[in-house]
C-alpha cells in the first residue's frame, strides 16, 4: 500500500475503509470483490478520474493489496497521483477489457472461487456479466451490490469534514446567484455569477450541472438556464452543489425581484417550515418514511400535496455523474423503512413543481448527530426578496 501526502484522506481512514469493507466481504461468503461502480473504487483507494466510462474494475481479495484493472492510459497515471494502491493491471485500447479482468482473476487464483459482484452497478453491463460467467465456469458470481454502500452509509469524522467544505462552497456559490438576481438580467448571467464564485471558493465538478432557472420555467424538473431575461416580480430558483475530494453538499434557494406572487411565498413559507420540522424530527432510529411524512404533511396541509411528488432528502456522499447523491444507498422517501443512524447525511429538500406556472424549493444539507440532527447550511431558510 502506497500512503503518500497527496491523498484526500488519512492512512488511518483509507484502512478503516478497507477493513470494513473486507468483513462485509467475509461475511457475504465470497472470495473477492468486483468492483465496478466509481465512488466505491474511489471510496476505498481515493482513485478518481473522470474517465471512468472507460473500464475500471477493482478486483478486492480481504487481506490481500486490491488489484485495479483498468485503461492504461487512465491507471497509469491516475493512480500515483490520487491512491495508495500498488497493484494495477492495465488495458491496452486494443484489447477487450473484461478479459483483462478474466486473465487477472485466474492469474491471482480465484478462477474457481466465489466471486462477489456489484449487479445493481450501471456499470456492470449483461455482456460483462455474460463473459465473466462463460470463461469462469467453475466460479460462482455472486450478488454483493450492497457490501460497500452499507460502508458508505455512515460517515466517518473525516468524510463529514469534507462534506462540510463542500456544503460551505454551495452556499458561497448560491448566495452570489442570489445577489445577481435582477430584473432585466438573464439567467446566464446568473449563472455565471454562481459559477464564478463556485470555482474560485474551490469547488470540483459535480455528477449533475448546477439548477438555475426563472420565471414559469422553474416548474420544469433539473432545469438549467437557457438565456431568459428576468422580468418584473419574477423569481429564480437555485439548486447548487459542490464538491470537494468527490464528496458532495448541497442547498436549494429562490430569490425573487419586485413585488412577490402571493401563492409563491404561501408555497415557500410551507416548504421552509417543512424543513425545518423534518430537521426536528431527525435522530437516530427514527423510520426513514415517518420522517418523510413530517414534511410532506406540512406541503399537503398547504395545498401543494398533489404537486409534491419527490423524496424529502437523500444521502450525501462521494459523487460522480450521473448524480451527485446517494440516494441509491439511502433516501428519506415513502417506503424506505430503515432507521436513520448516526453520521448519515443528507440533503433535505421539499420541492414543488407546478408545470406552465412556477417551480419552489428550500433545502439543507444535514448530519444525524448522537441526539438529533446537525445543519451544515449556513443561507436561512428563506425566500430572498431582492
Amino acid at each position: 500500500m502506497n500512503f503518500h501526502p497527496g491523498l484526500s484522506f488519512s492512512q488511518g481512514e483509507y484502512l478503516r475503509r478497507y477493513r470494513l469493507v473486507a468483513d462485509g466481504i467475509r461475511k457475504a461468503g465470497v472470495d473477492a470483490l468486483l468492483v465496478r461502480g466509481p465512488e466505491n473504487i474511489t471510496y476505498l483507494t481515493g482513485y478518481e478520474t473522470p474517465g471512468y466510462y472507460g473500464y475500471h474494475c477493482l478486483i478486492l481479495v480481504p487481506g490481500e493489496s486490491p488489484v485495479l484493472v483498468g485503461r492504461r492510459l487512465e491507471v497509469g497515471t491516475n493512480v500515483p497521483e490520487f491512491s495508495w494502491l500498488s497493484e494495477v493491471a492495465p488495458v491496452e485500447d486494443d484489447e477487450v477489457p473484461v478479459a483483462v479482468t478474466i486473465r487477472t482473476l485466474t492469474g491471482m487464483g480465484l478462477a474457481r472461487k466465489r466471486l462477489g459482484i456489484e449487479s445493481e452497478s450501471w456499470f456492470l453491463t449483461v455482456n460483462e456479466h455474460q463473459a465473466l460467467a462463460g470463461a469462469l465456469p467453475h466460479a460462482t458470481l455472486v450478488d454483493c451490490s450492497s457490501v460497500i454502500e452499507e460502508a458508505r452509509m455512515i460517515k466517518s469524522a473525516e468524510e463529514v469534514d469534507v462534506i462540510r467544505q463542500a456544503v460551505a462552497i454551495a452556499d458561497r456559490a448560491c448566495l452570489a446567484g442570489i445577489r445577481a438576481t435582477q430584473p432585466g438580467i438573464t439567467e446566464d448571467r446568473i449563472a455565471a455569477a454562481v459559477y464564478k464564485e463556485w470555482c474560485e471558493a474551490g469547488a470540483e465538478y459535480t455528477g449533475l450541472p448546477n439548477f438555475i432557472v426563472s420565471g414559469p420555467r422553474s416548474g420544469a424538473c433539473h432545469a438549467t438556464w437557457r438565456g431568459r431575461r428576468l422580468e418584473d416580480d419574477d423569481h429564480c430558483c437555485f439548486e447548487i452543489a459542490a464538491s470537494k475530494h468527490r464528496y458532495c453538499g448541497a442547498i436549494f434557494r429562490v430569490a425573487t425581484v419586485g413585488r412577490v406572487n402571493p401563492r409563491l411565498r404561501r408555497l415557500s413559507d410551507a416548504q421552509n417550515q417543512a424543513i425545518h420540522e423534518v430537521i426536528d424530527a431527525i435522530r437516530p432510529g427514527a423510520v426513514s418514511e415517518e420522517v418523510d411524512q413530517v414534511g410532506r404533511d406540512v406541503i399537503a396541509k398547504a395545498g401543494f400535496g398533489e404537486w409534491h411528488v419527490s423524496r424529502l432528502g437523500y444521502s450525501i456522499g462521494i459523487n460522480y455523474p450521473p448524480d451527485w447523491g446517494e440516494g441509491q444507498i439511502i433516501s428519506i422517501r415513502q417506503g424506505e423503512k430503515r432507521r436513520l443512524r448516526e453520521n448519515m447525511t443528507f440533503h433535505l429538500v421539499a420541492g414543488v413543481l407546478i408545470p406552465g406556472e412556477f417551480g419552489c424549493g428550500a433545502s439543507a444539507s444535514v448530519r444525524v448527530t448522537a441526539t438529533g440532527c446537525e445543519v451544515l447550511t449556513s443561507l436561512p431558510l428563506q425566500l430572498f426578496e431582492n
